[in-house]
């Protein structure tokens, strides 16, 4: 039992690996389709990692953010929105587990919202909120590469914002 319980923690962390250098690629690139295909790729990650973990509910919400991203790829028409934010709330209550299922729910809503705006600093804004969830749903779970990911991909984003629209302000 301890030896699947730990190869499966060990599975759950080669996913987040992978994640996270999915995640460092988007975060070079400023065209907002390059940006998907990569969250696209981490986000299949993510929800392996999640079945690894038992956790259902972010699994299967990851595994909508991957159709998410796909559809959003193609269309940033928020009329896609009002298919993704019902689906969460279903997915979420079907399988709800805990509170902690909230906090996903949550950062699901965010995520649905930010990869439908056409604008690539309105994406970013909102997907910092998503990920700042993401912080605390995995650090009270503690998933250590998950959450050394989630601050990555946060602190990233500040900076990649900050360069890109701060700073040209200020100059």
């Amino acid at each position: 039992m301890i030896f699947w319980l730990t190869l499966s923690f060990i599975m759950s962390q080669v996913f987040a690996w992978t994640a996270i250098i999915s995640d460092i690629c988007s975060f070079q690139f400023k065209e907002r389709k390059k940006i998907l295909i990569f969250f696209i790729i981490s986000s299949f990650c993510i929800a392996l990692q999640y079945i690894f973990l038992e956790r259902y509910v972010p699994a299967i919400i990851w595994f909508l953010a991957v159709f998410r991203f796909f559809v959003s790829y193609h269309t940033s028409n928020k009329k896609w929105m009002l298919l993704f934010v019902p689906a969460s709330f279903f997915i979420t209550f079907l399988f709800y587990k805990d509170y902690l299922d909230l906090l996903i729910l949550c950062a699901s809503l965010l995520s649905t919202v930010s990869v439908f705006q056409q604008e690539d600093q309105h994406l970013r804004i909102i997907m910092m909120w998503a990920t700042s969830c993401f912080i605390i749903y995995n650090l009270i779970i503690f998933t250590p590469l998950w959450l050394v990911l989630e601050c990555i991909f946060l602190s990233s984003n500040i900076v990649w914002y900050y360069r890109h629209y701060i700073k040209k302000r200020l100059v």
